[in-house]
């Protein structure tokens, strides 16, 4: 290879992903090219692992609940991986994306098995753009950072408390106070998009958009930089049938930014279902929490499935109601058409059914 190739390889490589450095070949300085191509969108979603594995390219990785009902699994023949916390889990059994990412990462191999001739080319596929995907998204596009600074006690604080944060879907209510307004300044791009009402959803351009911002972010905090957002949480209780609600123990509320959780926890509420925004049409964004395992009536998979039966012929293969046992929420493409005293009787009726049912 002549050297006008050789630079042009290097530009281009640098341009489409990332250049890292490596002193573990004979103590020699080579060149390991990573790079990591974003495949973040709204109305992609796969049915399952054979689905994924049919319509994917080798190399390519699923990240937080993009295929329905699959666990985490691995393909080293591929390689294919899928890193999820969502499906067939409570909370406290399974590791957050990112963490398990990060976990996997560390402990050697992954990068090995995703790489071909000293490169290292990921297609990661998400279908939203919340802390736990851009989590995923640094994770992968750093992985040099968390090698190099696995005994980086800041960098797993970090990674440790958005595992807490995430699979409690903001309920615990630990961590250093200090950090926790750190991660608040590091996820401001999403949380902004999420809670200002954007008329149409987020597409798949601004999640791009959103992720990459937020990486920029984190590498800011890794490196000694960065700001911090102060966790004043805010929110209203929408009362329509608020004592029918009471008494099968949910709250209805409208969520204005990412501390409203921490402070609806702090009054004392538990399960809620949270108006997030609303779209062009009178569309709106929901979400469904249960903050614990310990309450058979209010039950997630029930209630995504009358929703989605009540929503009708706007539910196509990759836009329904769904997530976990303990979070999900609204159609991601189309947001929801219920209005709220037909919501609010679906999910009562969901749980007056588990109630007799036990």
């Amino acid at each position: 290879m002549g050297l006008w190739d050789f630079l042009g390889k290097v530009f281009f490589k640098y341009y489409c992903g990332r250049l890292v450095w490596s002193n573990a070949f004979n103590g020699l300085e080579i060149f390991l090219f990573m790079a990591v191509i974003l495949k973040a969108d709204p109305s992609v979603s796969f049915a399952n692992r054979q689905d994924f594995l049919n319509r994917v390219e080798p190399y390519s990785i699923a990240v937080d609940g993009i295929i329905r009902e699959e666990r985490t699994f691995r393909v080293p023949e591929g390689p294919y991986g899928n890193f999820d916390h969502h499906y067939g889990e409570g909370s406290g059994e399974a590791r957050s994306s990112f963490m398990q990412l990060s976990i996997e990462i560390v402990q050697g191999r992954f990068i090995e098995r995703f790489s071909r001739n000293g490169e290292t080319l990921i297609k990661m596929y998400a279908d939203h753009g919340d802390e736990d995907v851009c989590g995923c998204y640094w994770a992968l596009s750093n992985a040099e950072k968390i090698i190099k600074n696995n005994n980086n006690g800041g960098i797993w604080e970090f990674i440790d408390l958005c595992d807490k944060l995430d699979t409690t879907a903001g309920s615990f209510s630990g961590g250093d106070a200090a950090l926790r307004r750190k991660i608040n300044w590091m996820f401001k791009p999403y949380h902004d998009a999420r809670y200002n009402d954007r008329p149409n959803g987020i597409d798949a351009n601004g999640l791009c958009d959103i992720i990459r911002e937020v990486e920029g972010r984190i590498n800011e905090y890794v490196e000694g930089g960065g700001g911090e957002v102060e966790l004043e949480g805010k929110y209203d209780v929408i009362d329509i049938d608020n004592e029918r609600n009471k008494r099968n123990g949910w709250t209805f509320v409208k969520e204005y930014n990412a501390a409203s959780r921490k402070k609806m926890y702090s009054d004392g509420i538990g399960n809620f279902v949270s108006l997030v925004g609303t779209r062009e049409g009178g569309r709106n964004t929901f979400s469904v929490i249960k903050k614990t395992d310990w309450d058979p009536y209010f039950c997630l998979p029930d209630i995504f499935r009358r929703c989605n039966e009540a929503e009708g012929s706007i539910i196509p293969k990759c836009n329904y109601w769904g997530g976990s046992l303990k979070n999900g929420g609204s159609p991601k493409m189309t947001g929801s058409g219920l209005n709220f005293r037909k919501l609010e009787d679906t999910i009562n009726e969901s749980i007056e059914y588990m109630r007799r049912k036990h």
